[in-house]
This record gives C-alpha cells, sequence and structure tokens, in this order.
C-alpha cells in the first residue's frame, strides 16, 4: 500500500474510532440520562433500557480502541458498523412512529440534530465504517496467502 493510503487509513481509524471512545465515554458520565434517551425511542422496556444504558457506551469505548490500536480492529469494525445499522433502524422507526426522541448519542445532547441530520451524520461514519472494513478484510485475505 502507498504510504499516503497508508496514512488515510490510519487516520480514518483514528477519527472513525475515537467517535466512538468519545461518546461510550460521554454516555458512560451519566448512565440514567443516557437510558432516558432510549426510552424516547419507544422499543423497549425496563430492564432492556437499563442493561443497554449500561453495556452500549462499553462497547462503544472498547470497539473504538480495538479500530483505533488495530487490535481486533475487524472484530471492533464488524460491531460499530452493526450498531450503526441498528441506530439506523432505531431513528427510522421513531421518525415513521412520529416520536419526539433524545437521540443521547453523545451523553444527552444539548440540541437533538433533525432526523436528516441524524441520517446523514451516521450515514457518513456507516460509510466510512464499511470502507475501512473491507480495506482490513481484503488486507488479512492478502496476507493469509502469503
Amino acid at each position: 500500500m502507498k504510504p499516503a493510503a497508508l496514512w488515510f487509513f490510519r487516520l480514518a481509524s483514528l477519527f472513525f474510532g475515537g467517535v466512538f471512545v468519545y461518546a461510550g465515554v460521554l454516555k458512560l458520565r451519566d448512565p440514567l440520562l443516557f437510558q432516558k434517551d432510549i426510552e424516547s425511542f419507544d422499543l423497549m422496556g425496563d430492564p432492556w433500557t437499563a442493561i443497554l444504558a449500561v453495556s452500549l457506551p462499553w462497547m462503544e469505548l472498547l470497539a473504538g480502541v480495538a479500530v483505533i490500536t488495530g487490535l481486533l480492529r475487524n472484530g471492533g469494525l464488524l460491531l460499530l458498523n452493526l450498531s450503526l445499522l441498528t441506530f439506523f433502524a432505531a431513528i427510522g422507526s421513531a421518525w415513521y412512529r412520529g416520536l419526539n426522541i433524545e437521540c443521547g448519542c453523545f451523553g444527552g445532547d444539548a440540541v437533538t440534530p433533525s432526523y436528516v441530520e441524524l441520517f446523514i451524520r451516521d450515514g457518513l461514519l456507516l460509510a466510512l465504517g464499511l470502507v475501512l472494513l473491507w480495506k482490513e478484510t481484503r488486507a488479512a485475505r492478502t496476507t493469509a496467502f502469503l
């Protein structure tokens, strides 16, 4: 791989993983607020909202660190891309049902973006995550046969 491409993928991994580390840390600061944000989607009840409010930030934090460090990067990328797809489904469901949600994406944001802004932001993150996963999977297949 050319040095410029290598640097791009390193910076992209740092950015992508860093977004989730940041989001996870913010959610861990106030899990009760994050639980209320989850409840605003009206998709599940107790105890599931509480379990998700405690576990999701840790998954984001650990998977983000995996993407940044390269240790279990494929697993981290897979988890984060699947979570983005799940967020898409939850946001789409809330939008379809006309709910006024609190995103909770970054630990109780002061202002919740519009549905369109959420889809654009998460879509761009998903596109980056899929490119990184494709690159990592392709690199693993290439080196497996050397």
